[in-house]
């Protein structure tokens, strides 16, 4: 029998739902979970012991910015920089503090993952295996141990996901408690901007979906949909505006504060916008190094690692599995919302990449759509039987997904020779 809309979980869920946030297992395996990831992104962690790929600019930027000097980097937005500069500050000026605050961004990111899938699916299994999935395939672990900004973008794209979900699904909240759940989503949404401008992506969609939830919803017979319109029009029309358009920008601009007043600028809107239209300019004008540059239609089927960034290359079994899960889901799409949002949410930031006006793109460029592909996994599987000759299809998936990352570790993590090769040199 198919699992459909599996209702398992959903006891876990209901204290969650009714807004009394007892401790359960949801919120103990979501702590669980983030010091699993810490504790595994931050092993071997110093190596290498020199700055790597992109990380002198973003690094050099950050000392820049604790010593009061010039901005060596004003080509990015400032925030995911100043995280550097306090890793920096509180550990020192090694690999320990250039790289602390994206391991805990990326544990952060994997708890966002657990519970946005719990969210959206009532499913505790289903929103465990999303979580294992995602921690074993390559990207997450690979970008949280590296100073480079993808990392603090996406795990505020994540809680930004999360708060905006459960927005929509929590019962029994008061409209004051909605709209300020909804204010801090399009806070984070806005720190994702100030630290790449990629952010804007998601915050798009989101503020899509408000908008089709309020003026679609009304004549679904679909209850749950019926049910965010509902939570929707109670936080108000205007308050929304404010939450997903004027917060995102006021954030954003309060990021760059830290960063005038280290150069002695004053903090003001012309600064804002001439600091802004150099981002723009670079980035139109400058042409990447096409030595290491790649279209975004390869990544998709990518085999061969990025060498620079830590033999970055996506487990297979989540990459491929999550395209062929994509899949099930737009044959979904009008009639799930987890389903649709999620293919949403993955085509969008991956498609920007087509649109985008930069020289070039590269590999790890992926690394945010990517994100969303253990997550579609799940979705999947309650498409389909809940067990194949006795054992979960799940169980499968993540034991091969496992095997898969253990084989690419050691090349990962930059173990030394012989470890290095312990499952062979690869490419």
């Amino acid at each position: 029998m198919a699992r459909g809309n599996s209702p398992r979980g959903s006891n876990s869920m209901q204290n969650v739902s009714q807004g009394t946030m007892k401790p359960n297992r949801v919120w103990i395996t979501a702590l669980t979970v983030g010091v699993i990831a810490l504790a595994l992104f931050l092993v071997g962690i110093s190596k290498p012991s020199s700055t790597f790929y992109d990380e002198f600019q973003y690094v050099s930027s950050a000392r820049a910015f604790l010593a009061g000097a010039s901005n060596p980097n004003p080509e990015a937005p400032p925030l995911g920089k100043l995280l550097i500069a306090v890793g920096i500050k509180a550990l020192g000026d090694n690999p320990w503090g250039w790289r602390i605050a994206g391991s805990v961004c990326g544990a952060l990111t994997l708890v966002a993952i657990f519970l946005w899938t719990h969210l959206l699916l009532h499913d505790y299994v289903l929103a465990l295996t999303a979580c294992t999935l995602t921690l074993f395939n390559n990207f997450l672990f690979v970008m949280s141990r590296v100073a480079m900004m993808d990392v603090f973008l996406v795990m505020f794209i994540m809680w930004g996901l999360v708060a905006f979900t459960a927005v929509l699904e929590w019962k029994g909240l008061s409209a004051m408690t909605r709209r300020f759940i909804l204010g801090f989503a399009g806070t984070m949404f806005g720190l994702a901007c100030a630290c790449k401008w990629n952010g804007i992506d998601t915050l798009g969609i989101v503020l899509a979906t408000s908008v089709i939830l309020l003026l679609v919803a009304k004549r679904s017979g679909d209850n749950r949909i019926v049910r965010y319109r509902t939570h929707l029009s109670q936080v108000g029309i205007l308050p929304l505006i404010v939450a997903l358009l004027v917060v995102p920008v006021a954030a954003y601009s309060l990021s760059y504060w830290p960063l005038c007043r280290s150069l002695h600028r004053p903090f003001t809107w012309s600064e804002l916008l001439s600091m802004n239209l150099y981002i723009w300019r670079f980035h139109l004008a400058t042409p990447g190094n096409k030595a290491i540059a790649s279209p975004w239609y390869t990544w998709l089927f990518a085999t061969n690692p990025q060498r620079g960034l830590s033999y970055l290359v996506g487990n297979v079994v989540v990459m491929w599995g999550g395209l062929l899960a994509l899949a099930f889901c737009a044959r979904s799409f009008w009639k799930s919302f987890p389903e649709a949002l999620v293919l949403v949410l993955y085509a969008g930031n991956l498609l920007q990449w087509g649109f985008t006006p930069c020289k070039s793109t590269f590999y790890y460029y992926y690394y945010p759509a990517a994100m969303f592909l253990g997550v579609a996994i799940p979705l999947a599987l309650r498409q389909l039987p809940e067990r194949v000759l006795g054992i979960r299809p799940a169980f499968i998936l993540v034991v091969a997904a496992a095997v898969i990352f253990v084989v690419c570790y050691p090349r990962m993590a930059h173990l030394d020779a012989p470890w290095d090769c312990a499952f062979g040199c690869w490419s």
